[in-house]
């Protein structure tokens, strides 16, 4: 028994006096070399996430805004571009959306096979952004092409990580293409 507590006793003293030894600093400097690429990664990961995840709300909010002009509705409504890019941001919880940032072009085409052409009406020659929106109405039975850009500022892109698309933004594109309903 006394063997035991001197064995204890000893470990004890040997552990504290190592543990006083130990000034070299090698842990913190070793977090301090890792931790700001770490969390700058970590961070980046969770911004490129959430704009996906904007990207899939923006999506349906255009599917659903969408859906007054294959049935008419826009139609009968007399919708131009600010209406339209108001029925979007209606479908989108109020803090995310922003006007502003929203540019929209919905155009109506002959075949289904020159939609893919009509989406380039939403860059300039240089390949840049246009600030205005398009809207064309289309009637019965006409098909549709409506593209929509929300340009979503993206914070990382401070840190030079390039994760934006253009400058400090990502453009976060939905496109729908369909044929309008046969109403009256």
């Amino acid at each position: 028994m006394r063997l035991l507590k001197r064995l204890l006793v000893s470990r004890r003293k040997r552990g504290r006096a190592s543990f006083g030894k130990n000034d070299s600093g090698a842990t913190a400097v070793e977090f301090a070399l890792i931790a700001l690429p770490f969390f700058t990664v970590v961070f980046g990961i969770i911004e490129v996430g959430l704009s996906h995840f904007v990207n899939r709300m923006v999506d349906n909010a255009v599917i659903n805004a969408s859906r007054e002009i294959r049935t008419g509705q826009a139609h009968d409504g007399g919708y131009d571009a600010a209406t339209f890019k108001t029925r979007i941001c209606g479908n989108l919880p109020d803090f995310l959306c922003s006007l502003d940032r929203l540019v929209v072009d919905v155009d109506k085409v002959d075949a289904f096979a020159l939609a893919k052409s009509a989406g380039e009406s939403l860059y300039d020659e240089d390949g840049n952004l246009k600030e205005e929106s398009n809207y064309e109405d289309a009637g019965a039975g006409e098909i549709v092409v409506v593209n929509v850009i929300y340009r979503w500022p993206m914070i990382t892109s401070l840190l030079s990580l390039n994760l934006a698309d253009h400058g400090s933004e990502r453009y976060l594109t939905s496109t729908l293409v369909f044929r309008n309903e046969p109403w009256n």
